[in-house]
């Protein structure tokens, strides 16, 4: 009699074989002689819900895969290859399979680089944010601007932030605590926050060469469970980009380089009642 966590396993086993490819039948026939060690095609189905008829048709796919030997005789007996082995035809399969994805996946982008965007575009969920970030801040040439909570700075962000500033670029963070601060994780530039972050229900801002930007909040999904979402934009004249290159330039002064263009600064209310005050006088 199988125990309940041997039946939990060879099922996860299953589930696991099937989604690198395996039909069904292959993945239960090759469970099967993993815990017979060698067998006949009517062991094997005496152990796995397999037809006998089917599992010879298994044992052929799986033969020409490596993954299966046949010892040919009355009846044919089999034998799965080692764990090891199998393990490294799988991780060999998909290595080629993703280089050949990634040469795809090159050819398929636009013929002609697309630096305008109209509009902005959501992401949603902690994981898809964390590596839309990382994807920025890999592309950076000359500047990211990053305020975040210090939680949300994963390995794979703070090791794109060392790597962008050692090409090069200026790293400036902001709203990390002194313990981040004090590490040298990110040899960078740390301006003060915008604001205090256990108030605010912004979980990071993020500006790269002026021209790429990413906003991200902490959304209620239940009375205890939250979900990040966060929206993109790029182009310099993106009104997300707009908007955010203005409020690093307010807050940061000095820390950054002022714009070239003054068409892509925005007007702030004051600025534009004190004009409107201005002209009145002139009238006057």
């Amino acid at each position: 009699m199988v125990s309940f966590d041997r039946e939990r396993t060879e099922d996860r086993a299953i589930e696991l074989l099937t989604s690198l490819s395996l039909t069904d039948y292959e993945a239960r026939t090759f469970v099967g002689l993993l815990r017979l060690g060698r067998g006949s095609a009517r062991e094997v189905s005496d152990v796995v819900e397999v037809p006998r008829s089917r599992v010879y048709d298994a044992v052929e796919s799986l033969h020409e895969m490596g993954l299966v030997d046949i010892r040919y005789g009355t009846p044919k007996e089999f034998i799965p290859v080692s764990r090891e082995t199998t393990i490294r035809k799988f991780a060999v399969k998909y290595e080629d399979l993703t280089e050949e994805l990634s040469v795809s996946l090159e050819r398929l982008n636009p013929t002609e680089s697309m630096t305008e965007q109209i509009g902005v575009w959501t992401v949603t969920g902690r994981e898809n944010i964390d590596r839309r970030i990382t994807e920025f801040v890999d592309d950076a040439n000359a500047e990211v601007v990053l305020m975040s909570d210090e939680t949300l700075l994963t390995e794979d962000i703070t090791d794109a932030l060392t790597s962008a500033e050692e090409r090069g670029v200026d790293i400036h963070l902001a709203g990390v605590t002194d313990e981040v601060r004090d590490t040298d994780t990110v040899d960078s530039n740390v301006v003060e926050t915008l604001w205090s972050w256990s108030g605010s229900h912004i979980s990071r801002l993020l500006l790269v060469d002026d021209e790429v930007t990413l906003v991200s909040v902490d959304r209620p999904i239940s009375d205890t469970e939250t979900v990040e979402v966060a929206i993109w934009g790029r182009g310099t004249k993106n009104n997300l980009v707009v908007v955010l290159r203005t409020v690093f330039a307010v807050e940061f002064g000095e820390d950054r380089e002022e714009f070239d263009s003054e068409d892509d600064i925005l007007e702030t209310r004051d600025e534009t009642e004190a004009e409107h005050s201005d002209t009145e006088d002139d009238e006057e």
